[in-house]
């Protein structure tokens, strides 16, 4: 379980992933998303919430050797050195593109974030959140027309009331290795988030022993 008191989102970026079976092509931003003080506070918490209460974590495998996980190098990569942020997020989203094998994955926004100040068991530790948004919410968004007269237009946005998929990578780990934490909302296709995109098991704890059992 974190606690996002301290939290703080120094990085943040979007790309969109499109999927191969389809022969869509992914696309990039160049920049960081820059925040005014309203927009900031709310992603924070909605990108955060989702995580507050869960207990059951993950850590990366591989079945050669763990080092050799795409995340895993990826998230080290950043960690080491956090002015590789937006190369190595252009590789993740790259690498989920390479996990859209039908034509069932859907396309959509990514966000990933750099956060800092995450609370781990009352340690302080950075984060790698990715997020990928898979639909979008109607809504009416009002104008005024050229006859002086309001009016209202549907447009397509991303709702701040659910993430579909997400995870946080922490820098830090315990025997096991790294700490992850995952959530997965559209869960049609079990294998495509947990298994072939992120390549996790279910941490050895407590927890994982009372699901099995």
């Amino acid at each position: 379980m974190i606690k996002k008191t301290k939290a703080e989102i120094t990085k943040c970026i979007l790309h969109k992933v499109a999927n191969k079976y389809n022969s869509g092509q992914n696309a990039f931003s160049e920049n960081l998303i820059r925040f005014d003080q309203e927009s900031y506070d709310l992603m924070l918490s909605f990108l955060l919430k989702p995580f507050l209460n869960l207990t059951q974590s993950y850590r990366f495998s591989h079945y050669a050797d763990v080092r050799l996980n795409e995340l895993n190098k990826y998230a080290s990569e950043v960690f080491k050195d956090e002015n590789t942020f937006v190369e190595y997020s252009k590789n993740i989203v790259n690498h989920l593109y390479e996990q859209s094998n039908s034509a069932q994955i859907k396309t959509g926004d990514v966000i990933i974030v750099f956060i800092e100040g995450i609370d781990y068991k009352d340690v302080l530790t950075e984060a790698i959140g990715i997020f990928k948004i898979e639909n979008k919410v109607d809504f009416f968004q009002s104008y005024l027309d050229d006859d002086n007269s309001f009016d209202v237009v549907v447009q397509q946005g991303i709702s701040t009331k659910k993430i579909d998929k997400g995870c946080l990578i922490l820098n830090t780990s315990d025997t096991e290795g790294t700490i992850v934490f995952s959530i997965d909302n559209n869960n049609y296709d079990a294998q495509y988030w947990i298994k072939n995109f992120l390549s996790v098991q279910l941490a050895d704890d407590d927890n994982s022993h009372t699901k099995n059992y």
